[in-house]
């Protein structure tokens, strides 16, 4: 990997020659094996210099070489060195797994239960106690946290790792911690002078940290910021490019990947994909062709249960070849161990905003060429343990053609919580100093969706609506549909269904070759007015059957019925939660109407009023807002009917746009639903 050469005043260089030696243990723990393996990682020979820098700026920008530790060493040393203080050490994450994963092996290194000293906290799974001082946090999560707490005074020390990425998340952190951080500083100096009581007054420390970062722009967003480089531990990586471009990457992957098991000396592979289906669809494939090979298959994904995800760590058999198949969350952040065969499709799954017609509009993820930042993180897996090879299912004039690297959310997503966020923190989103401004298309889109949903009035005011929708944990519209519920006496319902449709697994389970017996299994559960109710239909018969079945029962009983497990119990845990949150905010979770479906179809239009679409003469639907014409999703229960209008749950882009989640409600729920609506139920 090339990266920038040192600049005077500005950078500091450390690599395996330069730099003060370390003068005392990393730890006060016993020796073990992981103590000694965080002794040989490159970053601790450069332990004491990095505290030092860290100790005399307030911003720190950190370039550290895949393999280099930072991840898992820099929150240590910032807690060994005293850094924390009183408070806490945030390190945030893009992805959960990554947070959930890094959270543990810093626990397993510092010899203390997760959850203690050192914990984490994702969407709807939280691991953490008063001990905490090292707390692995989605960036979504750190941001939730801002609402209830501007000045994230419980923290003294917040790290942005993989920061390269430009999530939205990330980039509203960035954005906020600049202003916070100046907030804080000014607390500190008027308590100084004896003129302040308050308690949450201690200067923030912020470190920016990343293996490929464009450092100068974050120094100078954060004036002139110091930069700081570490070299890493990489072996050398092979590269390897197809004669031409591949048209199907998954079967191109299936035969490289038995060219290497034939012709090639032991070593695990992991080969990216873009997304779950590309994925399970090389699983049965590679399955199906290595019956009398040694081979076994791991996955990693984002929504995979975190038991499976665990599988690609552990050791391979002798005798076999692990081959681990995985999205682009195992680009950064997580070493796998026996890595030495990469394969790369060169393709990944990208959230896009897609402008439909008169403003309308949606988010979905379409397959896209990934940057060359993304495959030169890729092709370095292979080189963490030895030399390594890269075979990439393109050619090297498509290699050189990738853009750097990709564009940032706040460019190509929805804006629409963010725009909430912000209004709750007395922020607009067209006046915040981001690194990247927001379209502002995306910003108008925004405010019309939270002013249709009731969350702001005629002047962009935050209505005390909007206040309470932005207390849910999930996105404005489900908020909404939940507090609509309050008026129709269904909350109970209501949070079974969006707690199932905001689980990160899939409830049906599709098998190509099995429809006729999955149509029939899940026969029991159909709701004649579409998948809402259908869902709610199979979680009570899920809820009724664990009730009395053991859990090798309830594992065979979906199994049965073709349904994902993981979507019921990852349900369960955010039910939970929404739970606690309608008590909160003064709603009643366990209102019902236990037999009557228009009230929870009523409280649903009210969320997905703009997620809606109404039945046409020549038997398209166009939408209720933006005019454009979706097909309902082959997967939905109603996909072979023709009802008056539908809502749905989202929009999904292929070859044409599907609605998916979708029921049926009577045309005359919109009437006066014009698009300047609602400010009622």
């Amino acid at each position: 990997m090339s990266l920038p050469a040192p600049r005077k005043k500005r950078r500091i260089h450390f690599d395996d020659d330069e730099g003060p030696k370390r003068s005392h243990s990393i730890s006060s723990s016993p020796s073990t094996p992981l103590q000694k393996q965080r002794e040989q990682l490159p970053i601790a020979k450069e332990r004491d210099a990095l505290i030092r820098e860290i100790r005399e700026n307030d911003v720190t920008i950190l370039l550290g070489e895949t393999g280099s530790g930072k991840t898992t060493q820099v929150p240590q040393y910032l807690l060994e060195a005293g850094l924390a203080g009183k408070g806490m050490i945030a390190v945030t994450q893009p992805r959960r797994v990554a947070a959930t994963s890094l959270a543990a092996r810093v626990a397993a290194e510092r010899g203390v239960k997760l959850g203690s000293l050192v914990g984490y906290s994702v969407r709807f799974d939280e691991i953490c106690g008063a001990d905490t001082k090292i707390k692995y946090v989605s960036d979504g999560m750190l941001v939730r946290e801002l609402l209830s707490d501007p000045l994230l005074s419980r923290y003294s020390v917040i790290v942005l790792d993989e920061a390269h990425e430009r999530t939205l998340r990330t980039d509203f952190l960035i954005a906020n911690l600049k202003s916070i951080q100046v907030k804080r500083k000014q607390a500190t100096d008027v308590k100084g002078k004896g003129k302040c009581t308050s308690s949450a007054v201690n200067p923030l420390k912020i470190i920016v940290m990343s293996a490929t970062l464009d450092a100068e722009k974050f120094s100078r967003f954060y004036h002139n910021a110091r930069i700081l480089y570490v070299k890493g531990r990489q072996h050398p990586v092979k590269i390897f490019y197809t004669a031409v471009n591949q048209t199907d990457y998954v079967d191109s992957a299936l035969r490289t990947f038995f060219q290497i098991h034939l012709d090639q000396p032991p070593g695990d592979v992991l080969i990216f994909l873009p997304g779950q289906e590309d994925i399970e669809s090389l699983e049965k494939s590679i399955k199906m062709h290595a019956k009398r090979l040694p081979v076994l298959v791991s996955l990693m994904y984002a929504s995979l249960p975190p038991s499976q995800q665990a599988r690609i760590f552990s050791a391979t058999p002798p005798q076999t070849r692990k081959c681990i198949l995985a999205t682009n969350i195992a680009e950064t952040s997580i070493t796998i161990p026996g890595i030495k065969y990469v394969i790369d499709t060169g393709k990944s799954k990208e959230k896009r905003y897609l402008s439909k017609d008169t403003g309308g509009g949606f988010d979905t993820l379409l397959t896209r060429d990934i940057t060359k930042a993304s495959a030169m993180q890729r092709a370095g897996r292979a080189g963490r343990e030895g030399p390594g090879f890269c075979f990439r299912l393109y050619t090297e004039e498509a290699f050189n053609n990738l853009a750097a690297a990709s564009e940032p959310e706040i460019r190509r997503c929805s804006l629409t919580q963010s725009v909430l966020e912000l209004k709750c923190l007395g922020q607009d989103l067209e006046t915040v100093e981001f690194m990247d401004p927001p379209d502002i298309n995306s910003v108008v889109a925004a405010l019309k969706t939270l002013w249709i949903l009731g969350a702001l009035d005629d002047s962009k005011t935050l209505t005390p609506l909007g206040r309470q929708m932005a207390s849910f944990p999930v996105e404005p519209y489900l908020a909404r549909i939940i507090l609509a519920s309050s008026t129709h006496e269904c909350t109970s319902e209501v949070i079974d269904i969006v707690s199932m449709i905001s689980s990160s697994s899939k409830l049906f389970l599709d098998i190509s070759d099995q429809r006729d017996a999955i149509a029939s299994a899940r026969s029991k559960f159909r709701h004649p007015s579409g998948d809402h109710l259908t869902i709610l239909n199979t979680l009570r018969a899920y809820q009724e059957m664990a009730e009395t079945e053991n859990k090798s029962s309830r594992k065979e009983w979906c199994k049965q019925h073709f349904l994902n497990e993981r979507t019921f119990t990852e349900a369960l845990k955010i039910r939970d939660q929404l739970r606690v949150t309608c008590g909160r905010v003064g709603l009643d979770w366990r209102a019902s109407k236990k037999d009557s479906e228009d009230p929870v179809l009523r409280s649903f239009t009210v969320g997905l009023v703009q997620q809606s679409a109404l039945l046409q003469p020549d038997g398209s639907y166009k939408q209720l807002m933006g005019r454009s014409v979706v097909k309902i999703h082959p997967g939905s229960t109603l996909a072979d009917k023709k009802v008056p209008a539908i809502i749905f749950d989202e929009l999904v882009y292929t070859n044409q746009i599907y609605a998916r989640g979708v029921s049926s409600v009577p045309r005359s729920y919109f009437n006066g639903a014009t698009p300047a609506i609602p400010n009622g139920s």
